[in-house]
């Protein structure tokens, strides 16, 4: 079913220091389990579900300046597009928090990491207020915190998903911009 969010997914709830913002990130399915759960992974077998979801923002820190915050995270799941969103399990994050200290415009910037799927659709990760290192030419080539967040974000031993339902494969590129809706939404138009 391409771009149907399920089975399951995580929200990621984070704020800077204008506004919060929630990504949500499709994933394989979500077991029941102690504490949170577990996610199937694409090997085979499971991982613990706050492992996964935490190694993933440990690695989106790079792109925040200090004053963003990584609150907490909720998981869904549906079974199909007609059934009933279902709340699973939600937690909090303890002590993770931005870690640019370049000083870079970071303010309605948005960094877009773009891959493609196993199943050959797109999956992307969205980053609101993120830095933009005072640079808004795309990143074609992978390298530092993009190489690491992009490898984390693949791994067959993750259950990471695209709305396609196959895994972030290949990076294609990740481009940065200045979000016009956040503009508005911060006066700075």
């Amino acid at each position: 079913m391409a771009n149907f969010l399920g089975p399951a997914w995580v929200q990621i709830k984070y704020h800077g220091e204008v506004a919060p913002h929630t990504m949500t990130i499709p994933t394989l399915a979500w077991n029941d389990g102690p504490d949170n759960g577990t996610f199937d992974a694409w090997v085979g077998g499971t991982v613990d579900a706050t492992d996964m979801v935490t190694a993933l923002v440990t690695l989106m820190l790079p792109f925040f300046n200090s004053d963003t915050v990584f609150d907490n995270f909720e998981i869904f799941t549906r079974a199909s597009d007609t059934d009933p969103i279902i709340p699973r399990r939600s937690d909090i994050f303890t002590a993770l928090a931005g870690t640019d200290t370049s000083a870079s415009w970071a303010g309605a910037v948005e960094v877009i990491m773009i891959a493609r799927t196993t199943l050959f659709g797109i999956a992307k990760l969205s980053l609101l207020d993120a830095v933009s290192d005072n640079n808004f030419l795309p990143i074609t080539s992978l390298s530092g915190r993009y190489l690491n967040l992009m490898t984390e974000w693949s791994l067959n031993t993750n259950g990471w998903s695209g709305r396609d339902n196959g895994r972030p494969l290949t990076f294609l590129k990740a481009t940065k911009n200045l979000n016009q809706k956040l503009r508005k939404e911060y006066r700075y138009d």
